[in-house]
């Protein structure tokens, strides 16, 4: 979330400085130039790994429901739950997205808190929580990822993004925004593993972070070739009517992908 120039959107596009309290409801969560995209890669994700309409999402950290506003209407009455601790966000976006009708017809569930309390919420088949760990210190990365352990069911999926350091892990603690905090693939391996979870990062499109599978069960995380083929490339499209110029970029990565993954079967 920092100024400079983003693989997902158009060349040369800057992205500003976030402001805390910014009263714009999908500035606060992100660029608003990305604001379509970066909802749409979080529900694409989900369906490809298998979500479905009757299974139950949690959205930690939903925002101004940049991604919520897909999921509320894709899934059946009940199925949504949403975590946020500025309520305010919701609120805005329940005026201005979506309108007050849905939550009667979707029946979607907010809690708002800022300690990622699952309590008395049940389990979920799939779990979602984007651009959070990216500004959490280590304490809170570690809490955020015990309420994934309580709340994820057996066989469920949780999608989570982070900021990858080669070297360096932050070791501030606290919340951190809008700048973000990094941390080496090893350490975020070994915490999902504290907490008695399995991770893996994959390749699916994110302009800025890197998003992990999370899970209970080893056998529930797809094959290798499906994380490397499944990147969402299609997101970072640059808008065209030539197919050929929409395709080139994304087909250079497929095929890379594809002989990435047959010389490590």
């Amino acid at each position: 979330m920092t100024t400079g120039v983003s693989s997902g959107a158009p060349e040369g596009e800057r992205i500003p400085n976030l402001k805390s309290g910014d009263p714009d409801y999908r500035a606060f969560v992100g660029p608003p130039s990305q604001y379509d995209i970066m909802g749409a890669t979080q529900f694409s994700l989900l369906f490809s790994l298998g979500m479905r309409s009757n299974d139950r999402v949690l959205d930690i950290g939903c925002g101004s429901l940049r991604s919520g506003r897909l999921f509320i209407a894709y899934l059946d009455s009940g199925k949504y739950t949403g975590i946020e601790p500025n309520k305010w966000l919701v609120d805005d976006a329940i005026e201005k997205q979506i309108g007050k009708d849905v939550l009667s017809i979707k029946a979607p569930t907010f809690v708002y808190n800022d300690q990622f309390d699952v309590s008395g919420l049940g389990n979920f088949d799939f779990i979602v929580t984007q651009s959070i760990a990216s500004h959490t210190g280590p304490d809170m990365t570690k809490l955020l990822l015990r309420s994934i352990d309580a709340a994820l069911l057996p066989k469920g999926i949780a999608a989570v993004t982070f900021m990858h350091s080669r070297r360096v892990d932050n070791a501030a603690e606290g919340w951190f925004y809008p700048e973000g905090v990094r941390y080496r693939r090893e350490t975020i391996d070994r915490w999902i593993h504290e907490v008695g979870l399995k991770g893996t990062p994959i390749a699916w499109f994110h302009p800025r972070q890197t998003w992990w599978l999370v899970v209970h069960e080893k056998t529930v995380i797809p094959p290798r070739v499906f994380r490397w083929l499944a990147r969402g490339e299609t997101l970072a499209m640059k808008r065209s009517w030539d197919p050929v110029e929409r395709a080139r970029g994304p087909a250079n990565h497929v095929r890379a992908s594809i002989g990435k993954a047959l010389r490590r079967r």
